[in-house]
């Protein structure tokens, strides 16, 4: 019986150190294992495009893509360098994917008949199923769709479309095949 507690006691010991010995070796590499970077700075964080009706862009984006409205802005201040502020009505609203902090701005504004500005070439936006995206799209009142295409470029295969919003803006809907972007 002595045999037998001591056996199984060598045996609890080895095990318990062994335990010990993998927590340490753990710690050890954990301890010295790279920090968690802080976020990129500077990094873009938002487009702002000005629309002629708000909430028909609201309308459009939120249901073309999974936006949601974070933000309304109806008042702005903005000091000057010389201390004075000037406060002005506005119609804004700032759009996000969930769990994504870029922005879609949106401004109500006066826009010209020739749509989008021409400072703006097109919004660029990530898909998994291009078909389904360009669909849903059009459903929520995309126009002028440019057909699916297969673009081929070095190392990178992608598919895309072009959509028009409600104030002529271009929307690109981009499913990246292969490669990176």
């Amino acid at each position: 019986m002595r045999r037998r507690i001591a056996a199984f006691t060598r045996r609890a010991l080895t095990g318990s150190l062994l335990v010990a010995l993998v927590a340490i070796i753990v710690a050890s590499i954990t301890a010295f294992a790279p920090a968690r970077q802080a976020p990129l700075s500077p990094r873009f964080n938002h487009v702002m495009l000005y629309v002629s009706n708000l909430e028909t862009s609201i309308a459009f984006y939120t249901s073309a893509f999974d936006l949601q409205v974070s933000q309304r802005i109806g008042e702005m201040t903005v000091t000057g360098p010389d201390g004075t502020p000037t406060t002005r009505q506005v119609k804004m609203a700032l759009l996000k994917f969930p769990g994504q902090d870029f922005v879609l701005e949106l401004a109500e504004r006066s826009v010209e008949n020739g749509g989008a500005s021409p400072h703006l070439q097109h919004l660029g936006v990530d898909v998994r199923d291009i078909a389904a995206a360009a669909e849903r799209l059009q459903k929520a009142g995309g126009r002028d769709f440019s057909g699916i295409r297969t673009v081929r470029t070095m190392g990178t295969v992608a598919k895309n479309t072009f959509f028009k919003g409600p104030d002529g803006e271009s929307v690109e809907l981009m499913e990246l095949v292969s490669g990176e972007f």
